[in-house]
């Protein structure tokens, strides 16, 4: 059953491949660029394996168990990157298997890590195909297929399924049925890009540029067309359509499917939300209040000076900017966006804002708001066990008790997360970072912003990281999209054992 989905998912991938052939091959009429074919020789090899994975897998089944989902989800990610990063080396844009194996899966996990330093002279095939990678992977690959192929997981286990590839602590359904609710997301998602596109296109972007901006909006991906981000546009319009649909991006979708049906007493009722949007207005004014008070201190160079924006209108728009940008995990750049400029007095609110990222069940990286505000209120009765040892206190959110399942699922993740950081210290201090690079190297790709501040920052290029530190944040990216759990349970031997014939 495993191998037969793998070949669906592979199918998919290769649909993406030739929708990207067909652009490349309208810019090689238009425009002379000659890369098309290595995006149909990468379709044909991705369609062959696919075949191959699917016929392998025989009739289906029953469907699959619970500990095959961790199997499928981990591994389509990987296998993605694997045949993703072909068109990368056959077209010659990337010469080395670990700069083009980190590209995609930065690509796939919406991460937005880049070793490009030429992205202005790419051709309109990679470019579209670095933004369909983000989309593709902003909502989930096994979603997907979940929405739109509901057959090859007919009697599966499609809540695992759904659970194992989908961010956030809960999987919640918006239709009796894991089918309906991914197709009611996958809407969603469609219909907020579209809108994204036009939106774009209006302003003084190209519509080429308009739609690998949407793709990379929505799904906080980051990547842009231009080495410059947005900012190369110069344009207060765009930045203005980014902030707008980089913040929405980062709320759950369900909202939206409140929002269109009528419900918003449940939208305001949610906790999460309501917490998000007040973490959006307070660091937005933190750092209009820094932009005011930081040129005061002494010891600031003339470059620092020149970097900050200038009256009030400047300073909030930045400000909005930079905490849209990080907040929901998207990492696009605007004019005078360079915060490692700045100083550390900025450095050390934007990556908590990294770490912490939007909402659970959106397109963001990071922790998320929903994870935050139960070990806050986990902490807090901590404290208040210890005045009152008699008294009961549980955790709430929106009014609704947290059960101590999920609860201690919160503590278990915010565990995991302080050892893997211990961990990658250890071993990108060994491959050549320093300590501190190390740190927020770690913390950048692992919350999939992919920008953060040293070696990993605004004004760096993560070509120059060595090769293994490299290979090391690559399983960061997909340790942090698929919410660590998901990966390492693939290392559970009853994750590959045959048991009564239902795995193959």
């Amino acid at each position: 059953m495993k191998s037969k989905l793998f070949g669906v998912l592979l199918f998919i991938e290769t649909a993406a491949l030739l929708l990207t052939a067909a652009v490349s091959w309208l810019y090689h009429v238009r425009c002379g660029e000659d890369d098309y074919s290595a995006f149909l020789i990468t379709a044909a090899v991705t369609g062959v394996a696919g075949l191959l994975f699917y016929v392998a897998g025989g009739k289906w089944t029953t469907g699959i168990d619970n500990d095959d989902t961790f199997v499928v989800v981990t591994l389509s990610w990987v296998l993605y990157s694997l045949f993703g990063m072909l068109p990368f080396l056959l077209s010659g844009s990337i010469d080395n298997v670990t700069d083009a194996f980190f590209e995609t899966i930065s690509g796939f996990t919406t991460t937005g890590s880049t070793i490009m330093k030429n992205v202005d002279e790419q051709t309109h095939g990679i470019l579209f195909w670095r933004a369909i990678m983000q989309w593709l992977g902003g909502l989930g690959i096994v979603v997907f297929t979940l929405a739109f192929i509901p057959a090859v997981t007919r009697g599966s286990r499609k809540a695992s399924l759904f659970a194992a590839e989908a961010p956030g602590m809960s999987v919640e359904k918006l239709s009796p049925s894991m089918h309906a609710t991914s197709r009611i997301l996958w809407a969603i998602y469609i219909i907020i890009t579209l809108i994204c596109a036009i939106l774009y296109a209006v302003g003084p972007m190209s519509l080429f540029d308009a739609v690998c901006h949407a793709f990379t909006t929505i799904s906080t991906g980051g990547y842009s067309t231009h080495q410059d981000s947005l900012a190369y546009y110069q344009s207060g319009y765009v930045e203005t359509v980014a902030v707008v649909f980089m913040i929405l991006s980062a709320v759950n979708f369900s909202m939206f499917y409140f929002m269109v049906s009528g419900r918003w007493g449940l939208i305001w009722k949610n906790e999460e939300v309501r917490v998000y949007f007040a973490s959006i207005l307070v660091m937005t004014l933190l750092f209009v209040g820094l932009f005011v008070l930081v040129p005061y201190l002494d010891g600031l160079t003339q470059e620092q000076l020149d970097s900050y924006p200038k009256g009030w209108g400047g300073r909030f728009k930045t400000a909005l900017f930079h905490v849209a940008s990080m907040l929901s995990n998207t990492g696009f750049s605007s004019r005078n966006s360079n915060y490692d400029l700045w100083g550390m007095l900025f450095v050390v609110p934007t990556l908590l804002m990294q770490i912490v990222g939007g909402c659970a069940g959106s397109a963001s990286g990071g922790i998320k708001m929903a994870r935050v505000i139960v070990l806050f209120k986990f902490i807090r009765n901590a404290l208040k066990e210890l005045i009152h040892p008699t008294g009961m206190f549980s955790v709430k959110i929106s009014g609704q008790t947290v059960d101590d399942v999920t609860v201690r699922r919160v503590c278990n993740f915010v565990s995991w997360f302080l050892v893997l950081l211990v961990v990658n210290l250890l071993l990108l201090t060994w491959a050549g970072l320093s300590f501190e690079d190390a740190g927020i190297a770690f913390l950048t790709c692992f919350s999939n912003l992919g920008m953060g501040s040293g070696a990993t920052g605004p004004a760096a290029s993560l070509a120059d990281l060595p090769a293994a530190a490299k290979w090391i944040l690559s399983a960061d990216m997909l340790l942090g999209r698929l919410e660590i759990i998901t990966v390492l349970l693939i290392f559970f031997r009853s994750a590959w054992v045959y048991t009564k014939g239902s795995k193959d």
